[in-house]
């Protein structure tokens, strides 16, 4: 459900960030201002995440980055995108991934894998107007995202909406779950050392049981216009 004051917040700022824009073009290249807002998203499985970023990408005209990243860093570093798949939001061995890279002639370790998802979040990040889905976008960015989300939900619902998803069982829809969850958090633990489920690394968790999509929607553009509404801040620096 959208309401006339939110539709009339919303068409007032994306006019604010699109005349921030059209400044930022006259003036010569320096320490930019934010030219609009940086989402970030983290999630469990099932909880919504892609409908809100692609929902998001929608209302607030942003841009999405989520798969796309991994194939700009396959691209800026001449890899075969396969390769980096291997770490995208999955825990893999070391020891696997070197094999990988022996058997192509290209290694690409998980050190480095780090230092070019860093720089190329904060790279996608630096024009503003973007969102980003997983990654750990938030734990690169930090309080230099306008907003982090992270969206929750119970086994129960998360359940239900995959297997109407998928078209799949119960427990098929179970063991996906629990693998997706188990691979994501392993990932964010393992790359950045914390805990995925610890609430005071986000702005807003939101319980996405018994709202609908579009109630999550309002949620975060409210959010994110109440962000928007203090002072920019400049999109580099310390987290």
């Amino acid at each position: 459900m959208r309401f006339p004051l939110t539709e009339k917040l919303i068409q007032r700022q994306i006019n604010h960030w699109s005349r921030l824009r059209e400044l930022i073009h006259e003036q010569p290249a320096a320490a930019e201002p934010e030219a609009g807002p940086v989402i970030t998203i983290s999630r469990l499985a099932g909880s919504g995440g892609r409908s809100l970023a692609a929902n998001l990408r929608d209302r607030l005209g942003m841009t999405l980055q989520d798969h796309s990243i991994v194939e700009s860093i396959a691209r800026t570093r001449r890899l075969n995108p396969e390769l980096v798949a291997l770490l995208d939001e999955q825990d893999i061995r070391q020891s696997d991934l070197w094999v990988r890279g022996v058997l192509e002639n290209r290694l690409f370790l998980k050190e480095q894998y780090f230092n070019a998802l860093t720089e190329t979040i904060e790279e996608m990040a630096m024009p503003g107007n973007v969102v980003f889905l997983g990654r750990g976008a938030g734990h690169v960015l930090g309080h230099r995202a306008s907003l982090r989300v992270r969206l929750v939900a119970s086994m129960c619902t998360r359940q239900e909406r995959v297997q109407e998803q998928l078209k799949t069982s119960r427990a098929e829809a179970r063991a996906l779950l629990d693998e997706t969850d188990k691979r994501r958090e392993a990932y964010i633990r393992k790359l950045f050392g914390v805990d995925p489920h610890e609430p005071s690394h986000y702005d807003l968790v939101v319980n996405t049981d018994r709202l609908s999509a579009a109630d999550v929607l309002e949620v975060v553009v409210l959010a994110t216009l109440s962000h928007a509404r203090r002072e920019p801040k400049q999109l580099v620096g310390t987290a």
